[in-house]
């Protein structure tokens, strides 16, 4: 019996061990949706997959679906996560990411999601950023996002792409806006 294999881009949002040597990783991909996939052997030495599972690497994988779960079995990092460097960068991008994780369910795919966090990884703004406030903006204008593209944001679309001047709007109506979020993720009923 032969399984199809589904080669997609995607971005590692959650690894947990599994067993002695294994992992399951959960990948949000821009074909499938947002998956689960044991890495078989992925933490022995020699594992040729061990240096591509990364948190937040956007990789390119090969993955077969079985029975019950996916097998992840082939994987190569596309490009490195260099931005995560800067803490504060590392905790805006873990709460917008996290956020998706939460409210997707099932195997729905959402391209537009995941183009949107490939463009802010490469948005000179995001990746320049160093300070604590313009981070903030920053989270701000992703989790405006995420909710607005899975359906639960009922305020002012936001421009795609986190200009200086979209992201000094977005710092001048912080309060308003964690509200607005606040609202909008209680209107989810998912425990976030």
């Amino acid at each position: 019996m032969s399984y199809a294999i589904y080669k997609t881009e995607a971005l590692i949002i959650r690894i947990t061990p599994h067993g002695e040597a294994s992992q399951d990783v959960t990948f949000l991909t821009r074909d499938l949706g947002k998956i689960t996939a044991r890495a078989q052997s992925a933490r022995k030495g020699e594992s040729k997959m061990r240096m591509h599972l990364t948190r937040y690497n956007h990789v390119m994988i090969d993955v077969v679906k079985g029975k019950n779960t996916w097998r992840l079995t082939g994987i190569t990092t596309l490009e490195p996560n260099d931005i995560f460097e800067v803490p504060e960068i590392l905790h805006a991008w873990h709460r917008m990411v996290s956020l998706a994780e939460h409210l997707i369910r099932g195997e729905e795919a959402h391209p537009e999601l995941f183009d949107f966090f490939i463009q802010v990884m490469h948005t000179p703004s995001f990746r320049g950023t160093d300070t604590r406030s313009a981070t903030g903006a920053l989270e701000l204008f992703g989790v405006i996002h995420v909710l607005d593209m899975l359906g639960y944001w009922h305020g002012e679309r936001l421009p795609m792409v986190p200009t200086e001047e979209v992201l000094s709007i977005c710092s001048e109506n912080k309060k308003n806006l964690v509200k607005m979020i606040n609202e909008s993720i209680e209107a989810t009923q998912i425990v976030v």
